[in-house]
């Protein structure tokens, strides 16, 4: 494999280990410090809310500007912010700190965009996507149990020396982005450019302005199909998680450690489909639109979920998440492998950040969804949220299958 394939993958993999060390703590710091429950979801909205307008914008910024070095800039920005996370008392700066983090922290988003630049072959990125998946999933299936044993054993300043090894962690990584090759097409576009900025200001204007031109030239009609899968199963998925522990908790039982055992369970199912997936699109030689694997991740997702409601057993429930973690995993990759398919290199970047915005919408929109429901009907029949949503993504990728036959018999 190529080294900066490598390094790809070793920035996946640290960039989720390191938010999976701190994220899960976050909300018990604040609540530590005296703030209330309302203050612990704004911290969760205004991080998606910022996410969902910052993915486009970095995506283009990338695009225009090389994605190497916006990549290793905002490493950089994410290590301060993570690193202050654990040294400041106050709660607006915290709040300003994850409103950063919700604009810069796109690690995942440019690490994807980048796999064109150094693979050309279709079959071979498929398989680096599903490899790169696989590390991720591994990264935050350890970070929260590494986390939670060091926040335990030192209860007092536990989360100040874990800020302190995240923010170290996105160090490295800003370091393996720098090592990078720069991209031979991206060396092209610099030589072009023959005017350069006199000051400060008139750069940034010049990159905001080249930004929003980037965005407007993309023809996003083409792409409202593959942005409604995805809007489907992220709010399948984020109305399922937003409510997974309670549910448990209520319905089987389940303490705190053995609702950890099942999540992590679903992350090793989601890791290892994604490592296969290279093999898992050997079985889709004909399938070059992408409609027939659509229709089998909501097929599966459907009857998962439909599982998952009629289970009358912890045992059976857990059986049923292997199916759901397979769907969901080959879902998001899916939905990934048609945007690159149908896009230009030239905006890339922007297609993939538009792409990770409607799953931050989603992040924004499920939780509320899954608790108006649970307040006025009951945990039970939050899942109902999730089943009606991908049963809406199964008729629309019947539909969309049907269509692509009749445009090929014509």
């Amino acid at each position: 494999m190529k080294l900066s394939l490598c390094l790809l993958q070793a920035i996946a993999f640290l960039d989720l280990l390191a938010v999976g060390l701190i994220v899960p703590l976050v909300p018990g710091h604040v609540r530590k410090m005296g703030a209330g429950h309302i203050y612990v979801g704004l911290l969760g909205s205004i991080y998606a809310g910022f996410q969902l307008a910052s993915g486009p914008l970095i995506g283009s910024l990338s695009d225009i500007k090389g994605r190497r070095v916006i990549l290793t800039f905002t490493l950089l920005i994410c290590a301060a912010a993570y690193t202050s996370l654990g040294v400041t008392e106050s709660f607006t700066v915290i709040l300003i700190l994850r409103a950063l983090l919700g604009l810069f922290k796109q690690t995942q988003l440019l690490t994807k965009a980048l796999v064109p630049d150094y693979e050309k072959g279709e079959k071979e990125q498929s398989a680096i996507y599903g490899r790169m998946a696989a590390v991720s999933g591994a990264g935050i299936t350890l970070g929260p149990a590494i986390g939670g044993h060091i926040a335990e054993g030192y209860p007092d300043n536990g989360f100040a020396f874990i800020a302190i090894i995240v923010g170290i962690c996105f160090l490295v990584n800003a370091g393996l982005a720098f090592f990078l090759p720069i991209s031979k097409k991206h060396l092209k576009k610099k030589f072009k450019h023959t005017k350069t900025p006199t000051s400060i200001a008139q750069s940034v204007f010049s990159s905001v302005k080249e930004t929003f031109i980037g965005l407007y030239r993309v023809k996003w009609s083409e792409f409202w199909d593959i942005f409604i899968f995805k809007a489907l199963i992220g709010f399948a998925m984020g109305v399922y998680y937003s409510n997974y522990a309670l549910y448990l908790k209520t319905q089987y039982e389940l303490t705190p450690k053995y609702v950890g055992y099942v999540i992590s369970f679903q992350g090793v199912v989601g890791s290892v489909s994604s490592f296969f997936m290279g093999f898992i699109n050997s079985f889709y030689h004909q399938d070059t639109d992408y409609s027939l694997r659509n229709f089998h991740v909501f097929v599966l997702l459907s009857l998962s979920l439909l599982g998952l409601i009629l289970s009358f057993h912890v045992y059976i429930y857990v059986l049923w998440l292997i199916p759901l973690a397979i769907g969901n995993a080959v879902g998001r990759l899916v939905t990934l492998e048609m945007i690159l398919k149908r896009s230009h290199g030239d905006h890339r970047g922007t297609l993939i950040g538009a792409s990770n915005s409607i799953r931050s919408l989603s992040g924004v929109v499920a939780p509320i969804v899954a608790g108006f429901i649970g307040q006025y009907f009951g945990v039970e029949y939050v899942i109902y949220a999730s089943l009606c949503s991908t049963l809406l993504g199964f008729g629309m990728a019947y539909t969309y299958r049907w269509k692509r036959k009749i445009i090929k018999i014509e």
